[in-house]
């Protein structure tokens, strides 16, 4: 017996396991919520390696999605999740089949190690994490799931075998806590409005990111250890995970600009303007982004962190004047 939910997954770009997988809901739901995912209410933030808490990376966070779910515009297709404890975690897979048998859709708490082959993590650190399991395949043995690897954002095939290995070693099994639930199911709304751009959201985002990133700087990122050089291939995967979000989130401001003049919002000479410099950000976190990989596949390990500090912080100032540019055609419609 078999059983999948149709969801398409979102791959235009990527944003972060969560969002990415709520997208995929949301646009399977209703396609006009594609231009939900391009606004651009972002900002930079940093987080630091389990490896080494004094390792600080940047990345890019999407506002107003993880404490305030009810201001989030995908709240209208997705009201909330329902925590799921399996009654039996022997056998939860049983569980987990009539859940998903109920045309609900539900995440699972599972361990990155043992996921999926082509992941950053598979094999290398562990990471808890959230999957959205949308079928299965009982006479085969399999699940089908929407996530992520090297290769994007997708639906993959993964044995019941590491389903549940991947499902024991994770956190909420480990560390059982009421706060980390075994799965997730997601309620969804019955009525769903389509989505439109506001350009007023968008230039009130303009201008907050102008701001931020007038103060914002890389130089305290990136240091690497010197007494912990065996580890440098996991300070380095650290850094990819993040500077692979801020590369995506300039792809999704690529599509932001497209769609903007499409809808007639802005002139053609400003997206114009605006391409022609976006272009330059993406092909700089893009040279970044390699610089990293190189290291890894390299013999030397050699990684000079001063330039990449000193082209990321380049590319701010790129991408503060992609902003600018949007902000002075508003203001010159305005007079």
């Amino acid at each position: 017996m078999s059983f999948i939910n149709k969801i398409v997954p979102f791959n235009e770009f990527w944003m972060n396991c969560i969002l990415n997988s709520a997208y995929s809901i949301a646009t399977t739901r209703h396609n006009s919520y594609a231009d939900a995912a391009y606004i651009n209410n972002y900002s930079y933030s940093s987080w630091g390696a389990a490896i080494d808490l004094e390792f600080i990376s940047p990345t890019i966070e999407v506002l107003n999605y993880a404490d305030k779910w009810e201001d989030f515009v995908l709240s209208e297709i997705i009201e909330t999740e329902l925590p799921v404890f399996f009654e039996d975690t022997q056998n939860f897979t049983a569980e987990l089949q009539k859940i998903i048998s109920e045309q609900k859709i539900v995440k699972l708490h599972i361990d990155l190690f043992y996921w999926l082959p082509k992941n950053i993590a598979w094999n290398r650190f562990h990471m808890s994490h959230y999957s959205i399991i949308n079928g299965y395949d009982t006479e085969k043995k399999e699940y089908f799931i929407l996530d992520d690897d090297i290769d994007g954002y997708g639906v993959h095939v993964i044995p019941e075998e590491r389903l549940i290995k991947a499902f024991n070693h994770s956190n909420a099994m480990i560390d059982p806590d009421p706060a980390t639930p075994h799965a997730y199911v997601y309620c969804i709304r019955d009525n769903i409005a389509p989505y439109k751009i506001n350009i007023t959201e968008v230039m009130s985002h303009a201008e907050r990111i102008v701001e931020e990133l007038s103060v914002y700087s890389f130089n305290a990122l990136w240091n690497f250890n010197e007494d912990k050089k065996d580890d440098i291939n996991e300070y380095i995967s650290i850094s990819l995970i993040g500077i692979n979000i801020i590369e995506n989130r300039h792809i999704g401001n690529g599509f932001l600009l497209k769609r903007l003049v499409e809808l007639e919002l802005i002139n053609n000479t400003t997206f114009e303007n605006m391409k022609t410099q976006l272009t330059k950000l993406q092909r700089g976190w893009k040279t970044i982004k390699q610089v990293f990989i190189n290291s890894m596949v390299s013999d030397t390990k050699e990684i000079n962190i001063d330039l990449i500090r000193s082209k990321a912080n380049e590319m701010l100032s790129i991408e503060r004047e992609i902003w600018l540019t949007l902000l002075k055609e508003n203001k010159e419609v305005r007079i």
